[in-house]
Order: C-alpha cells, then sequence, then structure tokens
C-alpha cells in the first residue's frame, strides 16, 4: 500500500552508468511506496542520467550544470576555472532547493554532485551518498565529512561508524525472463553455455582483439559480444555482435557468464544474476578502482581477474569451459534488490 504522505527529494549523479543506475534504482523503489513524490534531479549536461531520465522516470524534474571532472594531475592550473564552475552551479542549486524545500538528498557520486552536496549542507538539510567502487570516488570523499551516512558496495570502504555496507544497486526485470529470450539475439541450441562480452560503454579494442584469438580456437560456447566492431567476428558462427543492448541486464539474467571490464554496476549485477566470468580492469580506471573492484569479488570464487596484457588463451578458455550453463526449462523470476532496501531502510527521513 502506498504512503499518501508527501516526500521531496533531491537526487544528483552520474556522468556514467555506474553512478547513474544507484540513483535510478532507489528513486523507482520510492515511487512504489510514495503517491506523493517529487524528484529534482541535478544532472550532468550531456551525460547518461540526462539522456536517460526522461524515459526512466519521466516525473523527475531535470536540471542540467556545467560542473565537470577535474583534470589530471589535480594541481593542473585548469582545475581553477572548473572550481568557480562549482561556486557557479552551487549558487543556482541553492536558490532551487531553498524553492523546493526538499525532505533529504542522495547522491551518487560524479562531479556534478560537489555543487548540489555543498549546498545542501550550507541550507542545513540532510544527504546521503552512495559509493559504488571498493574506493571512495573525489566527490564521494570531498562530501563525506557532511553526509548524515555513506552506503558503500563492499566491507571494505568502510572508514568509521557513518559507513553502512549496503551493497550496489542494480537494474532488475519486473517480469519472468525465460532462457529462450536468448533466442531474440541469433541463439538456436540453448543447451550451449552462453556468454556475455562487453567492454563498457565505449566499447574495448583490448577485448575484441582477445576474444577474435578466443573465438578462432573455441567452438563449444555461444557468445553475445557487444562491439564497435561487428564486421572482425562475423567469419564465427557461434558469435553474435551487437554494438549496443539496450536492456543488458535482462540478458544477464539467463545467461550464464561474462567476459568483461570491471565497472561497479557491472560486478554489483554478476553478484545479483549469480554468474561466473573473467574480469578485465580498465587500467585508465581512476585510481585503479576497476582492479580493486574485480579482486574483492574474486573472493568469492567465480571469478578470475586477467590482466590484458598477460592473457593465456588456453587457460581462458578452459575457465570458460568450466561454467555451469543453465537448463534450456530455466526461467529467471523477479526477486528484490536487496542492496536498494538496505539503502531505503538506512534513510532515516523515509516512514
Amino acid at each position: 500500500m502506498k504512503n499518501n504522505k508527501e516526500l521531496k527529494v533531491v537526487f544528483s549523479g552520474g556522468g556514467t552508468g555506474g553512478h547513474y543506475y544507484p540513483a535510478l534504482s532507489v528513486l523507482k523503489y520510492l515511487n512504489k511506496y510514495y503517491n506523493k513524490l517529487e524528484i529534482i534531479y541535478f544532472t550532468t549536461k550531456g551525460r547518461i542520467e540526462e539522456k536517460k531520465l526522461p524515459t526512466d522516470f519521466p516525473k523527475a524534474k531535470l536540471i542540467s550544470l556545467n560542473t565537470k571532472g577535474l583534470e589530471r594531475p589535480l594541481y593542473s592550473v585548469k582545475n581553477i576555472n572548473k572550481a568557480f564552475e562549482v561556486l557557479s552551479d552551487m549558487r543556482k542549486v541553492e536558490k532551487i532547493i531553498k524553492e523546493f524545500k526538499p525532505v533529504f538528498g542522495f547522491l551518487t557520486g560524479g562531479y556534478v554532485t560537489v555543487p548540489v552536496g555543498l549546498a545542501l549542507k550550507k541550507q542545513n538539510i540532510p544527504f546521503y551518498l552512495h559509493e559504488q567502487n571498493s574506493t571512495l570516488g573525489i566527490s564521494n570523499k570531498v562530501l563525506s565529512r557532511w553526509a548524515k551516512k555513506v552506503f558503500v558496495s563492499y566491507e571494505e570502504t568502510k572508514l568509521n561508524d557513518k559507513f553502512i555496507f549496503t551493497g550496489n544497486p542494480v537494474r532488475t526485470p519486473e517480469k519472468e525472463i525465460p532462457r529462450t529470450y536468448l533466442r531474440n539475439f541469433g541463439i538456436k541450441d540453448l543447451n550451449k553455455r552462453c556468454i556475455l562480452v562487453f567492454g563498457g560503454s565505449l566499447g574495448s579494442n583490448e577485448i575484441d582483439e582477445l576474444m577474435y584469438k578466443v573465438y578462432e580456437k573455441e567452438k563449444i560456447n555461444n557468445y553475445i559480444h557487444i562491439t564497435k566492431n561487428q564486421e572482425k567476428f562475423k567469419q564465427f558462427p557461434n558469435v553474435f555482435t551487437f554494438e549496443y543492448i539496450e536492456n543488458l541486464y535482462e540478458l544477464m539474467a539467463v545467461s550464464d557468464g561474462v567476459v568483461s571490464r570491471a565497472g561497479a554496476t557491472t560486478l554489483a549485477e554478476i553478484q545479483f544474476y549469480d554468474l561466473s566470468g573473467i574480469l578485465i580492469p580498465w587500467k585508465g580506471a581512476a585510481e585503479n578502482h576497476q582492479l580493486k573492484n574485480a579482486l574483492s569479488l574474486k573472493k568469492e570464487g567465480k571469478i578470475a581477474v586477467i590482466d590484458e596484457e598477460k592473457v593465456e588463451t588456453d587457460e581462458f578458455i578452459n575457465f570458460l569451459n568450466h561454467i555451469q550453463p543453465k537448463n534450456t526449462e530455466f526461467i529467471y523470476t523477479p526477486k528484490i534488490n536487496k542492496a536498494t532496501e538496505n539503502i531505503i531502510n538506512n534513510i532515516d527521513e523515509i516512514l
């Protein structure tokens, strides 16, 4: 039964799907239980949250900010101008928040959250952070001193009592999905192991090159490979290529394993759908967080972590061939996303 009490919340977080999708999961959860839910979402101009929110959550009011990421190294002179952008955006956010009067703020990382968090702090409005990676990002590191609570995806990220281990919210299908769903992607033999291959939102030439060597040797499994180089793999009848798949998480629900980078959302989805796989952390990730994420998940025993410069193709194939395939009658049934529920249960302003 829905709560008839009015609830106004400020959200911000984005630039990447890793920041955006946890916020979206919490938004959708709140929407299930509040009839009078009002949301202002401060977005990064031109990035994923600004593009997808109008479809994913039409009732949210979007306000775009100019704050951009810092240059490396952090002492770069160019960052002086970026500091002024933060101050300018902060004044804009302050005015909007003052009129809106939110009960609390929920911020999931990305530079856009800094002026939002500072504006909430200045007006004594409580706000909560969520950190997807095993190490705090720069924005969350800055804002954590004023946040009421910091929700984290890994136990080792907890620094003090303010930090609460909740896990990382992920997108989940709201309907049953049968194994036959794979046929929509060209796969005919559902008895064969199905491996998803993807390299993040920008793709990965390194993963493409590595998998080409695998496909030359390995003919047992089916592969659904997301790549910008579709022509490259046309000779392999067991490899089905796509430039983009909108609801990849639905495929994860009925597949058997993955080969991917080690972004926070991907890892959370691997855990949620109980998949095995091979992770190839991107070395360009800030603070090398992809490697740290992957090593944390490896402890659970179903994941191999590989350096893209030191791949033994036969060992790689051997790992894939030991993944247990689902049976043809398998049906994914919707289940509660515990991470989202944990977060909601720890927000003091939610009744």
